[in-house]
């Protein structure tokens, strides 16, 4: 088509529709008769893998590329979602911006800057003109991930992260409900620790995908192991005991994540969460030299409780826990055999016989006798049913019940 045919695209349209895209954002530095040089590019982009090509693309009659055109080496630093504070500094035409943050010279002399989720170090290879910008073609000489955190992001006009695949959006909004909801059985939750010597809490869904600790209490030696409003993961093995009694869409959604899913492991997950549900209790059991073990799965928990997990770090976390399944396998509990415990869990349902939340009990004193054992599940149990009462009248069932609405509101399955 000839140009002058072409339909014209008003300017501001086009910054509207392109806007919907999400760009990564980058500086990119060099050295030029002895001094540091930087700007912010949103257009850094891979190209090709053989021979290792990258391209960054920035404006028609930018005076700080004209002078970084000139530097023997460059420097590509992919912004972490933190250092907003740091594009903005870079994004400003000043001489001496460089002081005002940390970096280091590369091998090649180009400004390295501290804290990046990668650095690419390269060479101009060639210079194209595109419309209103320049296509800088450049030849890849070492690149590293030097943080494995989420990237800044700039979309519709505004800068910020991502909650990669998998992952609930982390707010406010949904911690306070749940909290709310939770409250109700904060006296049963601390009457547990003290009684059990053990850490006791509330678990309240935040989203299809996650749990939070509404409520903790701690008694005995038990420490503080995970503080309010951490997250926990609907990843299997970890929930059982709050999707057992659940929804069959809440079901099939935690089902669906198996990893690896294999049909004949979806099913053994299957059989565990009517083994479960028939006994309204989710039992967790260390084995003989497994407490490191035991350990890594808390490391994994913790570290997806962090909120800065990229897409492969989310993948590692859940190789980890797939790997955790023996410490739900359902064990016959007999009186007179010793056992490790790991966690005892029970279901608490509303008025109208949904999981609301689950009771918690973790911590436990380890090699201790079934009979004490088949005593803790019948203390849990006992605190659920408590804190089922509660539900069941006065406040409490208007609480659970805007819970409920609150969470199918903005959470539809």
């Amino acid at each position: 088509m000839d140009t002058a045919e072409r339909p014209l695209i008003d300017p501001a349209h086009y910054r509207e529709v392109m806007g919907h895209y999400p760009t990564g954002v980058a500086v990119v530095t060099g050295t030029v008769d002895g001094e540091p040089v930087g700007m912010v590019v949103g257009t850094f982009s891979s190209v090709s893998i053989d021979p290792p090509l990258v391209a960054f693309m920035p404006q028609v009659g930018s005076r700080t590329w004209d002078r970084l055109a000139g530097a023997d080496a460059l420097c590509v630093n992919v912004l972490a979602h933190d250092q907003l504070a740091l594009c903005r500094t870079m994004a400003v035409s000043k001489p001496d911006k460089f002081d005002e943050v940390d970096w280091a010279p590369s091998a090649a002399g180009a400004p390295v800057l501290a804290d990046a989720v990668a650095h690419v170090h390269c060479r101009t290879q060639s210079v194209m003109e595109a419309g209103d910008h320049w296509i800088v073609l450049c030849a890849v000489d070492a690149m590293e991930v030097t943080r494995p955190a989420t990237p800044l992001l700039f979309f519709q006009g505004g800068y910020g992260g991502f909650s990669p695949a998998g992952m609930a959006a982390r707010g406010d909004g949904d911690l306070i409900a749940a909290v709310r909801l939770g409250d109700r059985a904060r006296t049963h939750v601390e009457r547990l620790a003290t009684s059990l010597g053990c850490e006791a809490a509330a678990l309240v869904a935040v989203s299809p995908d996650e749990l939070t600790t509404a409520v903790s209490a701690y008694g005995g030696d038990a420490t503080m192991d995970e503080p309010l409003g951490q997250r926990i993961p609907l990843i299997p093995p970890i929930g059982e005991a709050y999707v057992a009694g659940a929804a069959p869409e809440v079901v099939e959604r935690w089902l669906a994540k198996v990893t690896p899913h294999d049909p004949e492991l979806v099913t053994c997950y299957r059989r565990r969460l009517a083994t479960v549900a028939a006994s309204g209790v989710a039992l967790s059991m260390v084995g003989p030299g497994a407490r490191a073990d035991y350990e890594r799965m808390h490391d994994a928990l913790a570290e997806y409780a962090s909120g800065e997990l990229t897409p492969a770090r989310e993948r590692a976390v859940r190789s980890v826990l797939a790997q955790t399944r023996h410490f739900f396998d359902d064990v016959e509990v007999l009186p007179e055999e010793t056992y490790d415990v790991g966690a005892v869990v029970v279901p608490v349902h509303d008025p109208d016989g949904r999981v609301a939340m689950v009771l918690r009990a973790t911590q436990l004193p380890a090699g201790v006798p079934g009979r004490a054992v088949t005593g803790w599940i019948d203390q849990v149990r006992a605190a659920a049913r408590c804190v089922e009462r509660d539900l069941a009248t006065g406040g409490g069932a208007d609480r659970a019940s805007d819970y409920r609405a609150w969470y199918e509101a903005d959470f539809p399955m």
